[in-house]
């Protein structure tokens, strides 16, 4: 009885750590293809995406501005939420997927029967 709840409580406390490893693969900075850097934290449970600094002087008013919210692991490397545009605050439904080497991020956004898909890479 004693062993069969020692590793319940074990097998349980394993793969609790697996998963929240998993969640932290996407904390962190990223660029984006246009030279944004965008910092994901976590709330709670979930995970936000603020964008932190960008080398277009005209973009600069969108720094510190979220760019996604309430993203959730759905799968292993692979976090679902919702992604604003900065310039519009427009939201979309938007997938983030980390590679297996851990240093590149694809998002892809759905609007519609229409999607569109960019790579980000690490630099922490």
């Amino acid at each position: 009885m004693y062993k069969q709840v020692f590793m319940t409580i074990l097998f349980s406390v394993f793969f609790g750590f697996i998963s929240r490893a998993q969640q932290v693969a996407i904390a962190g900075k990223w660029e984006t293809p246009d030279k944004d850097i965008i910092e994901f934290y976590p709330e709670g449970l979930m995970f936000t995406a603020k964008q932190i600094s960008t080398e277009t002087e005209k973009d600069k008013v969108n720094n510190n501005k979220i760019v996604a919210k309430e993203l959730q692991s759905t799968a292993a490397k692979v976090f679902e939420g919702i992604v604003i545009d900065p310039k519009d605050n427009k939201t979309y439904h938007g997938k983030f997927t980390i590679n297996d080497t851990g240093t590149q991020l694809n998002l892809k956004v759905k609007w519609g029967f229409l999607s569109f898909n960019e790579t980000w890479k690490r630099i922490n």
